[in-house]
């Protein structure tokens, strides 16, 4: 009879708690309270075994949550650093794609180079003039040629 209602009960702990090891420890939780409430439970009346299941599994859910003890400030900051931080797969893959720009850079011919790097650096086309003691439009045209061409060396690799 459980295993029918397992995807609601997931569902309904998933309401209450918000981390995944709580929402399986409330789910049983719930499984136990049902087997215990399963005997109460005659197949009679208004209340189908879907509502029954539910009504039982709600209350659990309610009094797991007054038994909680109290949430902190601190312990829902720490949630919320934890959720903002890159999971490890999109830390690799932003690792790669560092390494790969960073050398398809050093592929760059000198003056290319050079600008990009600033750029990278966050300074702006003017700065970049007065730094290598050339024109704008040369730092335009340099980082101009060096787009293109990271752009063609990133999409073919």
């Amino acid at each position: 009879m459980l295993a029918g209602y397992l995807p609601l009960l997931r569902r309904l702990a998933a309401g209450y708690a918000r981390q995944t090891g709580e929402q399986e420890d409330l789910v049983q939780e719930m499984v136990i309270a049902l087997w215990k409430a399963l005997p109460r439970w005659r197949g009679e009346g208004a209340v189908s075994q879907k509502a029954f299941v539910a009504q039982v599994a709600q209350y659990t859910a309610l009094q797991w949550l007054r038994a909680r003890p109290p949430r902190h400030a601190g312990e829902a900051a720490l949630e919320t650093i934890a959720c903002k931080q890159a999971m490890p797969d999109a830390q690799a893959e932003a690792t790669q794609r560092q390494a790969a720009l960073l050398s398809a850079v050093r592929q760059l011919a000198d003056g290319q180079r050079e600008c990009v790097l600033l750029v990278l650096e966050g300074f702006d086309h003017g700065q970049i003039a007065d730094i290598l003691g050339v024109a704008v439009n040369t730092v335009d045209q340099r980082l101009s040629r060096a787009r293109a061409r990271l752009r063609n060396q990133l999409e073919g690799s």
